[in-house]
């Protein structure tokens, strides 16, 4: 198809105000590392996720209503932190007995983007993604809904083509993972892992088919994913790989959370594999036979 990309890229931020500051220093560095690889960056088409918009109107109606009311409150400041970070992290699987609207507006704002990035590249392109902090919770649960649905039978209006179910996706990078986070409401021993990668993938994409679960040891938002329980321990294609992020400041504490888009190790191996998955004759061939 022509004027249509190779390969996608979907990427996911995590929790805090709107914007894309970091992620377009990924992609301006990457590029950058790709051409001096001599490889074409215009084979690539990106998308970011912006899933934070529905969960920010929200939090900004709360605050300027907590302005308005004239109370005194102090740390205003952490105040609005804890409201836009943490309070993700409870807005959006909802509560019982009212309407999930975090969840499923999250989830429409996904799949917008991943329609946009559909248009831009070829069929059966290869998928790669990369979900930070909460945009990990987010982005598992997404596959988890498309693969539910395919496996039930159930009509899907987000699941409409092999890319929008995530049956191309080659490449899966998770960055401060939250999953453990939000595990405990669940009984952690039958949490199953997605199913990854899809039976549908083209074969020698399957054998290239990674999920490398970034995290520094000095991030107490981010985590391991193996130890959860035997299901993620026993998953192949899993891999917990120990980074160090953030700068003079920021490496040896909590802050460290907010440096994995900084990371230049983590440019250079998305480059890589990018670069392997090009070099490939077969890389936007599904599997007919699965």
């Amino acid at each position: 198809m022509e004027g249509k990309k190779e390969l996608g890229l979907l990427m996911i931020r995590g929790s805090g105000h709107s914007g894309f500051k970091r992620q377009e220093l990924f992609m301006e560095r990457l590029n950058r590392t790709l051409i001096k690889r001599g490889i074409d960056p215009d084979q690539i088409a990106h998308e970011v996720v912006d899933w934070y918009g529905p969960l920010q109107e929200q939090q900004e109606l709360i605050l300027k209503r907590m302005k308005k009311a004239r109370i005194r409150l102090r740390s205003n400041r952490t105040r609005q932190l804890i409201i836009t970070n943490i309070g993700d992290l409870i807005n959006y699987g909802g509560k019982p007995g009212f309407p999930h609207y975090g969840y499923e507006e999250t989830h429409t704002q996904v799949h917008r983007s991943i329609l946009d990035l559909q248009k831009q590249v070829q069929e059966h392109a290869p998928l790669l993604i990369m979900a930070a902090s909460m945009g990990t919770e987010i982005i598992n649960d997404y596959i988890r809904d498309r693969q539910t649905a395919a496996k039930q039978g159930i009509k899907d209006p987000k699941g409409n083509s092999a890319f929008e179910r995530m049956e191309t996706l080659v490449g899966l990078f998770t960055l401060g993972n939250n999953l453990p986070i939000f595990a405990a409401s669940q009984h952690i021993d039958e949490i199953l892992p997605i199913e990854f990668p899809s039976p549908l993938l083209a074969p020698g994409l399957q054998k290239e088919a990674v999920w490398e679960n970034y995290y520094d040891k000095n991030d107490s938002m981010g985590y391991p994913i193996k130890p959860l329980n035997k299901h993620f321990e026993a998953h192949a294609n899993v891999r917990d790989i120990q980074i160090n992020t953030g700068g003079i400041l920021t490496y040896w504490n909590i802050l460290s959370h907010f440096g994995y888009w900084r990371s230049r190790k983590l440019v250079r191996r998305i480059a890589s594999f990018i670069g392997r998955l090009l070099s490939m004759e077969d890389a936007s061939q599904v599997n007919q036979d699965a």
